[in-house]
């Protein structure tokens, strides 16, 4: 069998990541010709399919690739930390792919991104916004940021609650009275009903009467936005809305159940431990004020 190295590896990696040749060869850098070309002479070499047709015209990792792929992992935290130790930069070096609701990292991460680059300018952070859980076990990040306990993972990953959002009422920051009633809210629609904003504004206001919800929202970005612009109220998280002064928090309508709060918790790939930037990035995360 002829030798294989970690460049012939990556591009299965790749594909098992993004399933598409055309989407790993951007996130190698290559053209979707040459991820194919290079896949194609591995497969050559080991002698095994290691890529086969999916569903919905996408590409998939083979019974045996799966098996291999998890070897492929080990050597690409390896390299990693290989790199690391070479540029005697244990703490700086290194790239982190970290994945989180938009709203989390638009409003909450990036104003404190200073932070982590005055201490490590030399640590490249990736931001992945998504609404969906991503899968870690495939490394299609390396951290995530849920809303909620995680209750998937398996013994691959590890969970610790890093913080609380604590939820109010906001308003346009120029309106000339704060207008607390039953009247004028902006709702979540039926996608995100099982989420706890949603289902206070569900139990608070009764939810139903079209006078009550002018307006209703598939994400709190929108809903910030809205606000702003005068359309109505909702509740929104603390840390988020404090922090924008086109929104000011409003008194609690009398009568109204106590206001949600939801968990930050963070996951990671147990792989990973060892990695010094990593960590890096944990303690940055652990260190943010987020209620």
């Amino acid at each position: 069998m002829q030798d294989i190295t970690w460049n012939d590896l990556r591009y299965v990696l790749a594909m098992h990541r993004t399933g598409s040749y055309t989407e790993a060869g951007r996130k190698v850098g290559v053209s979707e010709t040459t991820v194919a070309r290079r896949v194609a002479t591995l497969e050559e070499k080991l002698g095994v399919k290691l890529v086969q047709k999916g569903g919905n015209s996408g590409y998939e990792i083979s019974d045996i690739g799966l098996l291999i792929l998890d070897h492929i992992e080990v050597i690409e935290q390896q390299v990693s930390t290989i790199l690391e130790i070479a540029g005697n930069k244990a703490a700086t070096v290194g790239t982190v792919r970290l994945s989180a609701v938009p709203l989390v990292i638009n409003r909450i991460l990036v104003p404190e991104l200073h932070r982590l680059h005055s201490k490590h300018p030399e640590l490249v952070l990736e931001l992945i916004p998504e609404t969906r859980n991503i899968d870690l076990t495939k490394r299609e990040a390396d951290l995530a940021i849920r809303l909620a306990r995680p209750v998937s993972g398996g013994l691959k990953t590890s969970a610790r609650r890093i913080g609380q959002l604590n939820y109010a009422v906001f308003g346009q920051g120029s309106a000339d009275s704060d207008k607390s009633d039953r009247s004028n809210w902006i709702i979540y629609d039926e996608s995100q009903a099982s989420f706890p904003q949603a289902v206070w504004l569900n139990a608070a206001l009764a939810q139903g009467k079209d006078d009550s919800s002018p307006l209703r929202v598939a994400d709190a970005e929108t809903a910030i936005e809205a606000i702003a612009a005068g359309v109505g109220k909702s509740i929104l998280p603390r840390r988020v809305a404090a922090m924008d002064q086109r929104l000011r928090e409003l008194v609690r309508p009398a009568g109204t159940p106590p206001m949600p709060k939801r968990d930050v918790w963070l996951m990671s790939h147990n792989s990973q431990l060892g990695s010094a930037a990593v960590n890096a990035v944990k303690e940055w995360l652990a260190d943010i004020p987020w209620n």
